[in-house]
């Protein structure tokens, strides 16, 4: 059984374009809040098809936060495959392609806040340790914002239910080379790293989700059922609930 420590607040709209803009201004209000009270905000990004309408409209409501502070505003991944940037299966080219790309032509958003996980390393092990020395130079090990879009098993990142990842709590990533999903081969946010977030923003969108989020609500369920969960398990901040499925009990 999970506790639910951290306050959740839901975004629901059965119009996706609304979801959307909807999305996209909470994001802009949780950015405002914690530009105010960290020297740097992490934002970390995940890959689906859920995300894409949030992530389009990013570049559009940039305004809402100053170019000076755009200079403090960083992004990592929540999960990266094992791939090259330009395979049509990384979460870092999609993300680059709807919205990075268009901060950057901008003038908004600097080459050097972009820190994509190398998908094509020989050494994940090493290229981890890497990654997360990068994020604490940054912000100290902390993701503020991680986005996660939950799968119709209730994964999250990439981690699976009734994986032994899901108690991994003092790394800030995992490795992970037996993925029930292809590839096998990928990289992850910890159990910890979402724990310690202020804002995560999880994504449950499509009636193929709908087994994920009535997992997700239910109380007696623990996170090694759904591990979207652990999105809940954080002791401060609020867990935004992005959904186009309407409240069943």
């Amino acid at each position: 059984m999970i506790r639910n420590k951290r306050k959740t607040k839901r975004i629901y709209h059965p119009d996706g374009d609304r979801l959307a803009e909807a999305t996209v201004r909470a994001f802009y209000s949780c950015l405002t809040d914690m530009l105010s009270s960290y020297e740097n905000v992490v934002i970390s990004l995940s890959g689906g098809r859920s995300v894409q309408p949030f992530y389009r409209l990013i570049p559009e409501f940039s305004e809402f936060v100053s170019r000076d502070n755009w200079k403090r505003v960083h992004f990592f991944w929540t999960d990266e495959r094992l791939v090259p940037a330009d395979s049509p299966e990384s979460n870092y080219k999609l993300a680059k392609d709807f919205f990075l790309s268009e901060l950057k032509k901008k003038g908004i958003l600097s080459s050097s806040n972009i820190h994509g996980f190398p998908g094509d390393t020989a050494e994940p092990g090493k290229a981890i340790n890497n990654y997360q020395f990068e994020l604490k130079r940054v912000s100290g090990g902390v993701v503020h914002l991680p986005v996660l879009g939950a799968g119709g098993d209730g994964h999250v990142g990439s981690l699976f239910p009734d994986s032994s990842t899901l108690e991994v709590d003092e790394d800030d990533f995992v490795y992970i080379d037996n993925s029930p999903k292809p590839p096998k081969r990928r990289i992850s946010i910890s159990p910890g790293a979402i724990k310690r977030s202020v804002y995560p923003f999880l994504f449950f969108l499509g009636e193929e989700k709908k087994e994920a989020y009535d997992c997700f609500k239910n109380r007696s369920k623990a996170y090694s059922d759904c591990p979207c969960k652990l999105a809940l398990t954080g002791t401060s901040g609020t867990c935004y609930v992005i959904t186009n499925l309407e409240l069943s009990e």
